[in-house]
């Protein structure tokens, strides 16, 4: 799997077969270069907690959340994308206006359409990291 420099962090295959991404706490400063495999796995950690946290138990834990490796990523991202979708239609202009919701990435009481819009922002920044990186890599897709 392709990686931009050779301290990036990624997602590495363990022998049960499970991708497990790097992470290190705190997060170094700067943080390193991501490929695109640990890009995908961020969207996939980050916005399965956004749903837990602000419409379900609250247990979700980022040790819990793989990569799904190369062929089935997207596929895991279109269904939290369904979910989330889902999810804000059932909600009401006064669950957008209440802090009843936010739980995170806020933990504050702020009115849950931050949230959404929060969502919204990250994810448009991981997708233009991920094209970037596709963009600038004139080797992305051989092995190497």
């Amino acid at each position: 799997m392709w990686v931009p420099s050779h301290d990036s962090w990624t997602a590495g295959q363990e022998d049960d077969g499970r991708w497990v991404p790097d992470w290190e706490e705190p997060e170094p400063s700067p943080p390193p270069a991501t490929s695109i495999a640990w890009i995908e796995w961020h969207v996939i950690w980050w916005w399965s907690t956004v749903i837990d946290r602000s419409l379900g138990s609250g247990e979700h834990q980022r040790q819990d959340v793989t990569w799904h490796g190369p062929s089935r990523s997207m596929a895991a991202i279109d269904r939290l994308r369904e979910d989330w979708l889902g999810h804000l239609d059932g909600l009401c202009e006064d669950d957008l206006s209440s802090g009843t919701l936010t739980r995170w990435p806020y933990s504050d009481d702020g009115p849950f359409s931050l949230v959404a819009g929060w969502v919204n922002m990250e994810l448009m920044k991981n997708v233009a990291e991920m094209a970037l990186i596709r963009r600038t890599t004139p080797f992305y897709g051989q092995s190497g």
